[in-house]
C-alpha cells in the first residue's frame, strides 16, 4: 500500500507514501555523520509522527542535550527531529554516540 496511491487512499493515507522504517534509518544515518568514523553508535531511537506522502522533502535537524562520562566512556546525548517543507512534524528521534576522548594523558 505504501507505493500504490489509490490502495493507499482506500486505508486512509493521503496517497502513496514512504516506509516509516526508512526514516528511522534516514536519523541514524544523520547521527552516524555526526559522529564521524571514530564515534561508536551506542542507542538509537525513532517516533513516526505522519505519513509523509510521496513529493515530501524532509529535513532532519538536532541538537545535542547532554555530554557526560559513564564507565569511562565519552557520551553525548542527541535529540533529533524531521520537518517536511509544510513544517509539519514527520518524525521524532535520537540517540546516544560514544566519542573518543581527545584528553592528553598526563604522564609524571
Amino acid at each position: 500500500m505504501h507505493w500504490e496511491h489509490d490502495f493507499a487512499l482506500r486505508v486512509g493515507a493521503p496517497g502513496a507514501y514512504d516506509y516509516g522504517p526508512e526514516r528511522c534509518s534516514w536519523l541514524t544515518h544523520h547521527l552516524t555523520n555526526w559522529m564521524g568514523d571514530d564515534g561508536i553508535l551506542r542507542k538509537a531511537s525513532c517516533k513516526i509522527r505522519r505519513h509523509n506522502p510521496e513529493g515530501d522533502a524532509l529535513r532532519i535537524n538536532g541538537h545535542v542535550v547532554r555530554k557526560y562520562v559513564e564507565n569511562g566512556r565519552h557520551l553525548v546525548e542527541i535529540q533529533q527531529e524531521a520537518r517536511n517543507q509544510d513544517d509539519e512534524l514527520s518524525v521524532l528521534g535520537g540517540g546516544v554516540v560514544e566519542l573518543r576522548s581527545r584528553q592528553a594523558k598526563v604522564t609524571k
